[in-house]
């Protein structure tokens, strides 16, 4: 019995220090596994963030193209009103019929808007667009305007509401308009003057290019 008793010692002090070694390395796995998980989703968050403000930005674009066709079409300004504050965007149309009002561009009316008022193309004023394609829409959670530009603005416009117009003769207002994400997640949709058409910037385009462009 007492040659069998320091054995039995041994083998249980080896069975033990075993149980400790596999606990050890189980936790390493364990530390490893959670770190690549951490990663991958962290990675897959900002491919989703970066896929809204891409999404974002395709929309607007494609209501860009769309105003300048309906401007033509119908022969009456239209407009895209952008609240920056309420992260939503829409189109509206000028209420009056009067072909000569048709072609006034921003600030062109018979009387001069007062300071600090929108200086809108036309004396009948705008109404919400009858298109259900250019409601009232939010942008998407987390995604916003960082700014607006157009060739009728002194100065870009970051807070309240900004506004580009489009034109019955085929012509539109040169105009930048930022969607951000989070941190260095930027787009920027160009508005092409004679075009009609929409460029999307991968990046964030500095809004004081328009401003540049008229001095």
């Amino acid at each position: 019995m007492s040659t069998l008793a320091p054995v039995l010692r041994q083998r249980r002090v080896g069975q033990a220090g075993s149980q400790l070694g596999f606990t050890l390395i189980e936790l390493v796995m364990a530390i490893v596994i959670i770190g690549v998980v951490t990663a991958a989703v962290a990675t897959g968050v900002q491919n989703v963030r970066g896929a809204s403000v891409q999404a974002e930005s395709g929309k607007l674009a494609s209501a860009v193209r769309y105003l300048y066709n309906l401007a033509v079409v119908s022969g009456r300004n239209q407009r895209l009103v952008i609240d920056i504050d309420a992260r939503t965007w829409w189109a509206e149309e000028q209420a009056s019929a009067d072909p000569c009002e048709a072609f006034l561009l921003p600030g062109q009316d018979a009387e001069e808007p007062e300071e600090g008022t929108d200086q809108r193309p036309g004396r009948g004023g705008f109404e919400m667009t009858k298109s259900q394609l250019l409601q009232k829409t939010e942008l998407d959670k987390g995604i916003f305007f960082g700014g607006v530009m157009t060739s009728h603005d002194t100065q870009p416009v970051d807070k309240g509401q900004a506004y580009v117009y489009f034109f019955p003769n085929g012509t539109t207002e040169h105009a930048l308009i930022q969607i951000r994400g989070h941190e260095e997640d930027w787009m920027t949709v160009e508005v092409m003057a004679l075009q009609g058409s929409a460029k999307v910037h991968p990046d964030k385009v500095e809004l004081d290019t328009i401003a540049k462009e008229k001095e």
